[in-house]
């Protein structure tokens, strides 16, 4: 016996469907089909980096030893909008960007590839070419 044989005539005309309840749901769904998605503007500006980026800060050591000038190189693996100042580090309304560390010029001791887990200002990168 099919489902609709439980049933009784009281129950299987709620399952039916009248022509012009189809046609007037199918409209509906159509027209809402057809309406622009809503992307609500932001109200930051675009990163200065994406996400892959290969990208380089220079920094100075404190150790007599080193060079005056080392540099750091590494990839963007994420990013966050500041909203508000974090400190004297961060001011507010900026992006700051998580990489991980690749390689550098200050010598073997230091450890690489790493990842510190600590944010880094876009002004304190610069983009780097790939080849």
């Amino acid at each position: 016996m099919s489902f609709f044989g439980f049933l009784s005539d009281s129950d299987s005309q709620n399952f039916a469907l009248s022509r012009r309840e189809l046609l007037g749901k199918s409209l509906a769904i159509s027209a809402v089909s057809l309406l622009p998605e809503f992307q609500p503007k932001s109200s930051y500006p675009s990163p200065e980096f994406k996400i892959g980026d290969l990208v380089a800060q220079d920094w100075e050591p404190d150790d007599d030893d080193a060079p005056e000038f080392a540099t750091d190189f590494g990839e963007i693996l994420g990013m966050r909008w500041m909203p508000e100042a974090e400190g004297n580090w961060t001011p507010a309304h900026t992006w700051v960007y998580y990489v991980y560390w690749t390689h550098g010029t200050c010598g073997p001791d230091i450890c690489y590839p790493c990842y510190d887990g600590e944010p880094t200002r876009g002004c304190d990168l610069r983009l780097v070419k790939q080849s």
